[in-house]
């Protein structure tokens, strides 16, 4: 059931995704201004003048930006560049990993130990978990269906809320 809070929540993701891109998009103007100063400042010729006859208004940057990116990967594409865009987000990275954490979840109808959970993920996802109590606390406030039972132990509960889940060797005294 799609509920309101669920609905903020997304709202929320939608945000992040957009303030990333807006700032992605201001990093790249603010990297062709530095590139377009620079060049000015390698002219050597007066500045004050060049600003008076040079100075106005930029409707959209992105035909600039654009072409400046352009150009600058054919000039670098002899060296291997360490920008951002060339690795995938974290926030992809998470999201695999939290899909595959509440997918071996529901595959499971017993409760599995972190230790395990955490080995499955990694070799799922190839990515490594640096803190599994943490990456678990996320995955909860994500998905009210998983639930830590026990020390350790995370099941996946679909409308359970009255059953309770015994460990041990089922002997009662």
């Amino acid at each position: 059931m799609f509920t309101e809070r669920m609905a903020l929540k997304m709202r929320l993701e939608q945000m992040i995704d957009t303030e990333e891109r807006l700032m992605r998009e201001l990093q790249k103007e603010r990297a062709f201004i530095f590139s377009r100063l620079r060049e000015i400042d390698t002219k050597d010729q007066p500045v004050e003048e060049e600003v008076s006859s040079e100075l106005h208004y930029i409707e959209s940057t992105a035909p600039f930006i654009e072409s400046e990116i352009k150009s600058e990967n054919i000039h670098q594409t002899s060296k291997p560049s360490k920008n951002k865009k060339n690795r995938p987000s974290r926030r992809s990275k998470t999201t695999k990993m939290r899909e595959s954490a509440i997918t071996i979840l529901k595959e499971r109808t017993t409760p599995i130990r972190g230790a395990e959970l955490k080995r499955l993920i990694e070799e799922r996802t190839d990515f490594k978990i640096a803190n599994m109590t943490t990456f678990m606390h996320t995955i909860e406030k994500h998905d009210e269906n998983i639930s830590k039972i026990g020390r350790g132990l995370y099941t996946y509960q679909t409308k359970r809320a009255n059953e309770v889940i015994l460990i041990g060797n089922g002997d009662v005294e």
